[in-house]
């Protein structure tokens, strides 16, 4: 790897620095010599001022040298700090605020300000936070068209305003420029003066940007600006990494076929309202299950069967209430969890969505004969708190309704 501009440059001082020492060691011989010999004259003395005036001088700068390199160093710790608690982090939120630390107390910022999609539609998440950490963060949201005001074949100038950081790696022109316009959009909402930008890229995806402020226009230094450039790629990683794992675990609840939440998504539910409940409140459940599935599918084939459970999912979904959760139970039988419902609510809710499957028309399902539901309705008791125990009682009275005939609702 070649090395860094800052390198040259320190060697550089450190060859200066030698000569300069070399130079005063011969003057100081040839000048004590002299004034042994002749006794002290004034351009002895003059020179001897002068000697005196490099020597501090070189003192000087040897000691402003080593602060600037104990902040170097302070730095690559800090950043191999940084690699090391992302590292351990999935969490986005955890990401954020590990970055934020570090960054706000060893880049010389005045702010330091993260920016990354929080919602599905693009909607972005603005965090800032000043050099002193007793100042709150401040936190906004941006509308989600950063990418709408970008061009992707725009040109970017090595030497452009702080608005974005030299190129010191391969990456999407857009993304620099989606990075820049965020950058601007900060800018003008919190009154920012100039600052460094690097785009947060996740799966390909452009998701937010980091950045730093500061006041004075030429005082970024190369490390300030590598520093950022490898915090970012750091922390796209570690997002990459998080939406993956959430995405991950979303599936792993989500019914494939019919996009409904699965059945160890219930249990999991489940398991979270159990501990919950309380006397009186108010909990129904509702247990579905088409009518004569086996025979349909024996007749018509699995691909029509897929298509009627599909179909039947998305008439529970669209006839329960938001706050209510349906969700495929197993083969073709169906749940849902009813907060907040009265026995009559609930046996209400169960007569909307047999009506609904009952309506759906045979004839886009490839069949002959309209699809029909079993519904089975329990509603807590006042003594009635296991949640388990409801869905055994809706299950017993959905098998009460198959028992009576099918297409019907029947309430424990």
């Amino acid at each position: 790897m070649p090395p860094t501009a800052e390198a040259v440059r320190d060697r550089r001082r450190y060859r200066a620095r030698a000569v300069l020492l070399v130079l005063g060691a011969g003057l100081s011989i040839v000048l004590a010599t002299m004034l042994v010999e002749s006794g002290p004259q004034p351009l002895e003395m003059l020179q001897a001022a002068i000697l005196v005036a490099i020597a501090v001088s070189v003192a000087v700068q040897r000691r402003t040298t080593a602060r600037v390199g104990r902040r170097r160093q302070a730095r690559e710790r800090s950043f191999t700090r940084i690699l090391q608690g992302l590292s351990r982090s999935v969490s986005p939120e955890s990401i954020v605020a590990a970055i934020m630390d570090e960054l706000r107390f060893t880049s010389g910022a005045d702010h330091v300000v993260v920016a990354r999609q929080t919602e599905p539609d693009g909607t972005m998440e603005v965090t800032l936070v000043t050099a002193s950490p007793s100042v709150p963060a401040s936190r906004t949201l941006l509308a989600p068209d950063i990418l709408g005001h970008t061009k992707p074949e725009s040109p970017r100038p090595q030497s452009a305003l702080s608005e974005g950081s030299p190129r010191s790696a391969p990456s999407s022109a857009r993304f620099q420029d989606a990075a820049d316009e965020l950058a601007r959009r900060v800018r003008a909402g919190y009154g920012l003066l100039y600052t460094l930008s690097e785009p947060l890229i996740a799966d390909r995806r452009f998701v937010g940007a980091l950045m730093l402020s500061k006041r004075t226009r030429d005082s970024w230094l190369e490390q300030d600006r590598r520093l950022l450039h490898w915090a970012s790629q750091e922390v796209s990683a570690a997002l990459a990494r998080a939406y993956a794992l959430e995405e991950l675990e979303t599936r792993a609840n989500i019914d494939a076929l019919t996009g409904l939440p699965n059945r160890r998504y219930l249990d999991e539910l489940v398991s979270i309202i159990r501990p919950r409940r309380r006397a009186g409140d108010d909990l129904g459940i509702l247990m579905i299950d088409i009518d004569r599935f086996k025979t349909l599918n024996d007749r018509y084939g699995h691909a029509t069967g897929d298509v009627v459970l599909r179909a039947v999912a998305g008439a529970i979904h669209n006839t329960v209430r938001a706050e209510d959760t349906p969700a495929r139970y197993g083969g073709e039988e169906f749940a849902v969890i009813l907060r907040r419902a009265s026995a009559k609510a609930a046996a209400e809710v169960a007569e909307r969505v047999r009506l609904a499957v009952k309506t759906i028309p045979p004839d886009r399902l490839g069949l002959e004969h309209p699809v029909s539901v079993s519904v089975g309705v329990a509603v807590a008791g006042d003594g009635d708190q296991d949640v388990r125990t409801i869905i055994e009682r809706a299950d017993r009275a959905m098998y009460v309704a198959k028992r009576g005939g099918r297409d019907r609702v029947a309430t424990a």
